[in-house]
């Protein structure tokens, strides 16, 4: 999914879940007999809530409004646990919004890198379990806690503990993909690169020539060789030749329009597809290279090449198009090489 779609899906999810929530928050205080005055955080929430809805409807950047979700999910949940702790104190249960407390650490997951995220919820969780420890104190000031206030508190906390756990376990699981995802990357860029060159290897680039054959739009592909190549690396080394190849693919791709595909099919042997070009623009742009490959350079011996330029209009596979364009740079050979030679039929 692109950044703009995933952009616009978290919008709509962030918009209403806090619709939901604030509704939610609203419900829950309307049915209290007796509200207390720790029962008006759920209304304070709920405001916050409305203030996220607002944010996405007026087109407030998403990093804001997540980072804003989070900080007030996390104060909301911190406060309602210290003061349900510091209740339990006074004979008080567990209060039924923190049944919700583990959104704080599913909300850090998904908004935050899985290392930041870790250790978001670490810090979270000792924030809640000092204070919440403190609270605790505070309320048993007077006396000492039942069986069922012991168990009320271990819920709290120990409940609290095993969604740091699991975000532990979702993080693991997150680094994990993201080192697949960029070995994947990896693995694929080496597969549609040549190595030396930087080019599109031999299968990446037939298989753009077959997607262009199947397009109706019009293109041409232009195959060339370096002419007495071999020379070059007997003379002067395969290092020297390295740098032949990679200065002439330096020369081809300052030529060649964004669009325009360069490969290496092999050797000393490329070849570039031109989408939109029809033979006539093709055989200046193939011109136009042949000048720029035969220039002399510093770093390593002048080296020239033949072209052999093909119209993809009219053919079926990529076989036939490369058979077309390799009888044209063969015939620039023949003639005396370091020439343009264009396929007819």
């Amino acid at each position: 999914m692109q950044g703009h779609e995933m952009d616009r899906l978290k919008r709509g999810v962030y918009l209403g879940l806090s619709l939901a929530g604030t509704f939610a928050l609203f419900v829950g205080f309307a049915v209290l007999t007796r509200p207390t005055r720790e029962n008006y955080l759920l209304l304070v929430y709920a405001g916050l809530l409305l203030a996220v809805a607002a944010m996405v409807v007026l087109g407030a950047p998403t990093r804001w409004i997540e980072r804003f979700t989070l900080t007030i999910t996390a104060l909301f949940f911190l406060i309602m646990t210290w003061l349900n702790l510091h209740g339990i104190g006074h004979g008080a249960g567990v209060w039924p919004p923190l049944l919700w407390a583990g959104i704080v650490y599913l909300l850090a997951y998904v908004l935050l890198p899985p290392k930041q995220a870790y250790a978001f919820a670490w810090r979270y969780y000792l924030m809640l379990l000092l204070g919440g420890l403190v609270a605790l104190q505070l309320g048993v000031a007077h006396g000492r806690l039942g069986g069922e206030q012991i168990n009320d508190t271990l819920q709290i906390l120990l409940s609290n503990l095993g969604y740091l756990w699991i975000s532990r376990l979702l993080v693991a699981f997150g680094i994990r993909a993201e080192a697949d995802r960029a070995q994947a990357k990896q693995m694929q860029k080496l597969a549609d690169t040549d190595a030396l060159t930087g080019c599109l290897s031999r299968r990446r680039f037939l298989e753009e020539a077959e997607s262009a054959l199947t397009s109706e739009r019009p293109g041409s592909l232009i195959l060339f060789d370096l002419d007495d190549f071999k020379q070059i690396n007997d003379t002067h080394g395969h290092p020297t030749g390295d740098r032949v190849l990679m200065r002439s693919v330096r020369r081809i791709l300052h030529n060649l329009r964004g669009e325009d595909r360069l490969g290496r099919l092999g050797g000393e042997e490329f070849a570039v597809l031109l989408p939109g070009l029809g033979l006539d623009e093709a055989l200046l742009l193939a011109e136009r290279l042949r000048r720029a490959l035969e220039a002399p350079g510093d770093d390593a011996p002048a080296v020239t090449a033949s072209f052999g330029v093909v119209e993809t209009s009219g053919l079926g596979s990529t076989r036939e198009l490369l058979t077309h364009a390799d009888r044209a740079l063969y015939r620039a050979k023949r003639a005396g090489k370091n020439r343009v030679a264009a396929a007819h039929g």
